[in-house]
């Protein structure tokens, strides 16, 4: 078995051997405790940057190989991560073995990921004719002041549609690109494009 990480762009601090990332996967997934999408669980460790991408992908398909990691579908179809027994027992044995930093980072991400993304579930996407086109309103809710609430002009119905549907897609690329070019981080906003054209 190969130990050595791929340690390219990894913060100090971060997990340089392929067994503590296969740990990290399996106790993110057993704290976390709902599955993830190949995406979330991606952007979640990017986010501490304790892994790097490519050694990230290896640990997955590894994991999948020896069935410490399953994919399965939810109920939206959507293929997601869950543990298998010997993905928890790994989980429960070897986190202790995981610095504290990085255990507890990698979890706050988590919930800082999920908490946006459940934010986000509420969204909706309205459009009306007007005298030459049409206005498409997309507003995400939250419990206390609307994430985002938004209008814009659009040509034709169909159009509207695909905006629609490329919204309800994946409404957190669309509130995370547009707060980043907001934010003058365009750098940010055109990375996660070409994340998304992967």
């Amino acid at each position: 078995m190969n130990f050595n990480a791929f340690v390219g762009g990894i913060e100090p601090g971060g997990l340089t051997n392929d067994f503590e990332v296969k740990i990290l996967i399996c106790f993110l997934l057993k704290k976390i405790e709902q599955p993830l999408t190949f995406d979330q669980v991606n952007e979640i460790l990017q986010k501490t940057g304790f892994v790097n991408y490519f050694e990230f992908v290896e640990a997955v398909s590894e994991l999948q190989k020896t069935e410490h990691v399953l994919l399965t579908s939810d109920d939206n179809g959507q293929e997601v991560f869950v543990l298998s027994e010997i993905g928890e027992a790994m989980a429960q044995t070897f986190h202790p073995t995981l610095p504290l930093t990085v255990r507890e980072k990698t979890v706050e991400s988590a919930r800082a990921l999920i908490q946006v993304q459940q934010q986000l579930e509420d969204c909706e996407v309205r459009y009306h004719a007007v005298e030459d086109g049409y206005m498409l309103t997309m507003k995400m809710k939250d419990i206390g002041t609307d994430l985002m609430d938004l209008s814009v002009f659009v040509p034709s119905e169909d159009e509207c549609v695909e905006i629609r549907d490329r919204i309800y897609a994946d409404p957190l690329l669309l509130y995370k690109t547009l707060l980043a070019v907001m934010m003058g981080d365009y750098h940010e906003g055109k990375q996660l494009f070409e994340e998304k054209l992967k």
